[in-house]
């Protein structure tokens, strides 16, 4: 039978409709090359700490819970407003507000007036708090109100301790809650011209076994919409920290340590970033893997030979392996196919293996 239909018979049928396209208030033009690049009035915004913070963008430092993020964000909230080094690095001095959200005000002065003595500054003229302990209901409300009060009066760099607290009882897992809550943040950028700086938490576990833009708790939303990303990840040297950095306006810069020496950090030239803390096996041990890799890397085939004329299954194997690379035990080279050791203890370079952690899970690598 045959269905064709003419084109007379499609033309009668068929209805099309044009829809208007809606107006967007604020919606600027296309930019050309040329015009883009003869524009002198279009220039980088200030560096509030150099190498590290633009004014007008967004950034988040993360650690592991009860690391010292607040002190830190002291620190450099004080470097900021006296122009002084932060971590080796200068500042170029500026207003700043710090928004806290978890302390209640009496902890908040004793631990500015801790480091003040520590680091001998007798004035902060430049240096605000808003102290909102329980005042985050209504986030988009609160953003609002900062902006009143901050607009034009010439902040370079707002901080919110912590971002967690402005979800108010939202899932930090929620893209779209997550999502809303940085577009505010971006209002806030935008509006004061200032850089909004926020801390936030890793979630339990080795972190170390994630990349770097992947181990801050709740959705990945966080780390991407940020200008600049700066982690501490635990070293394996009782109470310092391994500094990583992750930059889209910057040249991307080398890790370094911190040690915790109250009531700052301070660098350690002496240590190795890449010597962290690694969690120990649970449960069980690595029945003898780990001796195979000991003197040479091996493919994961050749592994698994000499594993099961030890007498392990060949499930118990891959278990097993598994656990070792979630653990940061051993890594596995993509070009090379071959596994090695990382870290067998804490603080202990093995003689052989890759340092960098691949995120794959064992079995989506070679076998």
């Amino acid at each position: 039978m045959n269905t064709s239909l003419s084109i007379a018979k499609v033309q009668t049928t068929t209805n099309f409709r044009l829809l208007t396209v809606p107006t967007i208030p604020g919606l600027p033009g296309i930019d050309n090359a040329n015009h883009l690049l003869a524009n002198q009035e279009i220039t980088l915004p200030p560096e509030v700490v150099n190498g590290l913070l633009h004014q007008g963008t967004k950034a988040v430092l993360a650690s592991s819970s009860k690391v010292g993020k607040t002190w830190i964000l002291l620190d450099l909230a004080l470097s900021v407003a006296t122009g002084s080094c932060f971590l080796g690095r200068q500042t170029q001095g500026g207003k700043v507000l710090f928004l806290n959200f978890e302390l209640p005000r009496a902890f908040i002065k004793s631990r500015l007036e801790v480091i003040m003595d520590h680091r001998q500054i007798t004035q902060a003229d430049d240096f605000n708090f808003w102290n909102l302990r329980g005042k985050t209901a209504d986030f988009e409300a609160l953003i609002a109100n900062i902006i009143k009060s901050t607009q034009g009066k010439g902040y370079s760099l707002i901080i919110l301790d912590p971002i967690y607290k402005a979800m108010n009882g939202k899932s930090e897992n929620s893209a779209a809650g997550v999502g809303a809550l940085c577009n505010q943040l971006e209002r806030l950028a935008e509006k004061t011209g200032a850089c909004i700086l926020f801390s936030h938490h890793f979630p339990k576990g080795n972190p170390k076994k994630k990349a770097a833009l992947d181990r801050l708790s709740g959705s990945g939303v966080y780390t991407r919409d940020a200008d600049s990303v700066i982690l501490l990840t635990e070293h394996a040297e009782p109470h310092c920290y391994t500094v990583e950095m992750v930059l889209r306006n910057f040249p991307q810069q080398s890790s370094f340590v911190v040690q915790w020496d109250y009531p700052v950090m301070v660098q350690r030239e002496d240590l190795d970033p890449e010597d962290v803390v690694i969690e120990e096996l649970e449960d069980e041990d690595d029945h003898g893997l780990l001796n195979i890799l000991e003197f040479r890397p091996h493919t994961t085939s050749e592994w698994e030979i000499k594993a099961l004329a030890l007498g392990l299954s060949r499930s118990t194997f891959f278990r097993v392996k598994r656990k070792l690379l979630d653990n940061g035990y051993v890594t596995f080279d993509f070009k090379t196919k071959l596994w090695s050791i990382l870290k067998v203890t804490r603080g202990e370079a093995a003689a052989t293996g890759d340092t960098t952690d691949t995120g794959e899970t064992g079995e989506t690598a070679e076998g």
